[in-house]
């Protein structure tokens, strides 16, 4: 219980990591007198305050990503870091917007009073709608993390609270949409329940531009293909955030270096049949906690560039820094079942036919090296 409690911080995971390391080196100063030994404090402290600055920039990113408009598309090739960067992004963008519905609905709520008595009924009406959408993520607030619609499930480091689900009817406008809402639509060009893939649909398409005059919210969408619906929603948007792939900026190489050598001898006393099952399945399990661990802790580095939705450039080829996991993910059997296959099971054309005959070997069974006939 204590190690699946742990792969549930992975943020705080890295802080620790990192910050220990760190401390070490910094109080190394106090053991090892010599002038050699100031490299290894200033390395630490460098490596400290980096840490905390990567941490700071990463919950604050949202504001970077979103301070020229309301939606923004994450475009680029497969593995760039769209559905990673697009569903953090939307997870805090959506931890403001329900701090900011939280205290717009009561400040708001002292003036009612005096709209009422002044006869302002389109703030009164306006106050209606932000009402309805404060008391409906309150009352989930402790199963649901408020504000975050997505296409995908994501699921809250920590506490476990799941994002609401977008449906075909939001697209449709049959569902009313709650005012502050953030939505994360991924793969906008894949068909989820409206046939908006390859075709013009005209109400899923009207539906992205309501929220550009009417909506007050936001959308972080993610595409990669060319169907022409995603090209509509794109055009809809505010700007297009090309990525340009990612890499990683820090990473517990000490951690993975000791897991690989761990596991090679735990591999070499299994084949040679050296563990009894009860200890072979015990350190099979620290291994596998060791492992997941390890992916939780670090940083990357994604490249992008903010541009028009006719691939003008807006600004410079930018870098952010992100935590190796986030504060949010999502279920990769989910996804899939969602996007690609829909559960179905394996089906190759002629798969029952395939027959893999023996291999005649005589000829080279009777080549012969040297005096050693093979």
């Amino acid at each position: 219980m204590k190690q699946e409690a742990r792969l549930q911080e992975p943020i705080n995971n890295t802080v620790r990591y990192y910050t220990r390391r760190d401390v070490a080196f910094m109080l190394s100063l106090l053991y090892c007198p010599p002038v050699g030994v100031l490299y290894l404090f200033w390395f630490g402290l460098h490596s400290f305050l980096k840490t905390r600055k990567y941490i700071r920039n990463f919950s604050n990113l949202t504001t970077d990503f979103m301070n020229n408009g309301r939606a923004v598309t994450n475009d680029g090739a497969p593995g760039s870091g769209k559905t990673f960067t697009g569903s953090n992004v939307a997870y805090f963008l959506a931890l403001e917007q329900w701090e900011k519905l939280k205290s717009d609905y009561f400040m708001q709520c002292t003036m009612v009073a005096q709209w009422v008595r002044t006869g302002e009924t389109d703030k009164l009406e306006a106050f209606k709608y932000l009402e309805e959408s404060y008391l409906f993520y309150a009352e989930r607030e402790a199963e649901y993390i408020p504000c975050l619609v997505s296409s995908v499930p994501l699921r809250e480091y920590g506490t476990g609270r799941m994002s609401y689900q977008i449906t075909a009817d939001m697209f449709l406008q049959k569902d009313k949409v709650a005012e502050k809402t953030v939505f994360f639509n991924d793969e906008i060009g894949e068909n989820q329940g409206v046939d908006k893939s390859m075709t013009n649909n005209a109400e899923y398409l009207a539906f992205w531009r309501y929220p550009r005059h009417f909506f007050d919210g936001m959308f972080v969408n993610t595409n990669q293909d060319g169907g022409q619906a995603a090209i509509q929603v794109r055009r809809s948007t505010d700007y297009v955030n090309r990525l340009l792939g990612q890499t990683w900026v820090k990473k517990p190489e000490r951690l993975e270096r000791r897991f690989e050598k761990r596991k090679k001898r735990y591999l070499k006393r299994l084949e040679k049949g050296k563990l009894s099952e009860s200890r072979a399945e015990y350190i099979g399990q620290e291994l596998y906690y060791d492992y997941k661990y390890y992916h939780t802790i670090g940083f990357r580095a994604v490249k992008h560039q903010l541009m028009t939705v006719k691939g003008v450039a807006v600004g410079e080829v930018e870098e952010i820094i992100l935590p190796a996991i986030g504060g949010v993910q999502y279920d990769e059997r989910a996804y899939i079942n969602q996007y690609k296959c829909r559960s179905k099971h394996i089906a190759m054309q002629g798969w029952d036919k395939l027959t893999i005959d023996p291999y005649d070997n005589s000829e080279f069974d009777n080549e012969v090296r040297g005096n050693v006939k093979v």
